[in-house]
């Protein structure tokens, strides 16, 4: 079993150090598909359907609430309220989404739109069949890492995630005593010392916080990057930032004077000239083929002096 990080040092400065090197490592590999996974490139959506956004404010929330309940409540309501926030936490689909697209970055797989979609089961008589659960997506986030031989990121997986206390603490089926968390798992009275239970909320909190902190940190410095970059079909792909969000998207330029636009905001997503295949990959609409030039253009203009952009 892999080791989790050391319990003598903050683990939360352990996972920035972690998930820095994940991205560093997908990013020296495929670095589109890495960016692709830090805009969680995908469908189109409006204005206020972000649930990574409402988590963040969540978590606020809570981190809040938690101070006020354990001053005025004591440990065991403080214990509830992070029960609360570690269901939440781990139910998260962003972070999962992210982290395996760049798992499979490093394993030269690419990003995909859903990473899990095979694991969706149909369900009879109705259009749209039953998503995975957490379980079966970390699962499938551990043989990624397996395959990329990041250990570690199996080892942080181990230290915060535990499929029973979510679903007892989900269908309200457990008990907090002095000592014990007791629970039913499929009927089966079972219990675990509240060292262990609070040792896995520590440790969800520890990884969370890092990735929310971490997925700003990468968009603010990719945003403080070149903004214009060759790419190796003639195609010049530019970033798009602010001073607020970091970047937030991208055009891809093509020689025959078209492109084609991502750009995550919170005012909605923009997707023009984008399409995705059949596993989920991202592809573009460029036009007429035969218009493309072996010469790199921005917006139909060649680039004359690569040196000169910005």
């Amino acid at each position: 079993m892999s080791e989790p990080p050391s319990q003598t040092s903050d683990p939360r400065d352990q996972y920035i150090g972690l998930l820095d090197s994940v991205l560093e490592a997908a990013w020296s590999v495929d670095s589109f598909g890495a960016l692709c996974a830090l805009l969680r490139v995908g469908g189109m959506e409006d204005a206020n359907w972000d649930p990574f956004e409402e988590s963040r404010a969540a978590f606020e929330d809570y981190n809040w609430m938690l101070e006020s309940v354990r001053e005025e409540r004591g440990d065991g309501a403080a214990r509830r309220v992070r029960l609360l926030m570690y269901c939440q936490a781990v139910e998260m689909s962003a972070p999962q989404e992210i982290i395996a697209n760049l798992l499979r970055c490093i394993n030269k797989k690419s990003h995909t739109v859903d990473p899990f979609a095979d694991l969706w089961r149909p369900r009879k008589g109705k259009v749209f069949g039953i998503p995975p659960s957490a379980s079966m997506k970390y699962r499938r986030v551990r043989a990624l890492a397996a395959d990329a031989s990041r250990a570690d990121i199996i080892a942080a997986i181990e230290a915060f995630f535990d499929e029973r206390i979510r679903n007892a603490f989900s269908h309200s089926d457990y008990i907090i005593t002095d000592d014990q968390f007791r629970f039913a798992d499929g009927g089966l009275a079972l219990s675990i010392p509240l060292e262990r239970l609070d040792g896995l909320t520590v440790h969800c909190f520890a990884f969370f916080g890092a990735f929310i902190y971490m997925h700003k940190r990468w968009l603010r410095q990719l945003g403080k990057a070149k903004r214009f970059h060759q790419m190796p079909q003639y195609e010049v792909l530019e970033l798009l930032s602010s001073e607020e969000d970091g970047v937030y998207g991208f055009h891809m330029h093509f020689s025959n004077g078209s492109r084609a636009t991502y750009a995550r905001r919170r005012s909605g997503i923009e997707a023009t000239n984008l399409f995705f295949e059949r596993d989920g990959g991202v592809n573009f609409q460029i036009g007429l083929l035969d218009r493309c030039e072996p010469v790199w253009k921005i917006d139909g203009q060649p680039v004359e002096d690569w040196k000169t952009l910005p």
